[in-house]
């Protein structure tokens, strides 16, 4: 009896960029209820208008999730993924001083999840 070979790497792949995708859930259901809070912030770091600022990139984080969960198009939910986390690292950035530990808060959370995100979905179809 010949049992069908696993590609090990390819689940981890596609579990990764599932999950990465994923992540971004809570964080666009928690910015879409506290609007005017997210918008605050916004309007600080200088992304205005704020409300639809907010509105705009909860939207390309939707995009970036459906990009990556379903597989249809891996690399566009990557780059839209990396958009957003560049601008929320920036804002970080700007809002509390550039800092890299989370303690602070820190921007290296938003690049390392950048980077998960970009390599994930560029490996989608890798052999």
């Amino acid at each position: 009896m010949n049992l069908p070979v696993f590609d090990h790497a390819f689940g981890a792949r596609t579990a990764i960029r599932i999950v990465s995708g994923l992540f971004f859930l809570p964080h666009t259901v928690a910015k879409l209820r506290n609007i005017g809070r997210a918008a605050l912030l916004f309007d600080k770091v200088g992304f205005r208008p704020a409300r639809p600022f907010v509105v705009f990139t909860a939207t390309l984080e939707l995009i970036a999730t459906v990009g990556l969960v379903s597989g249809l198009y891996p690399r566009v939910g990557a780059v839209l993924a990396t958009v957003v986390l560049a601008g929320a690292a920036y804002a970080i950035g700007r809002a509390n001083k550039l800092m890299w530990r989370w303690q602070h808060p820190g921007v290296e959370y938003m690049i390392f999840w950048a980077l998960i995100c970009l390599c994930a979905g560029f490996l989608a179809g890798a052999p």
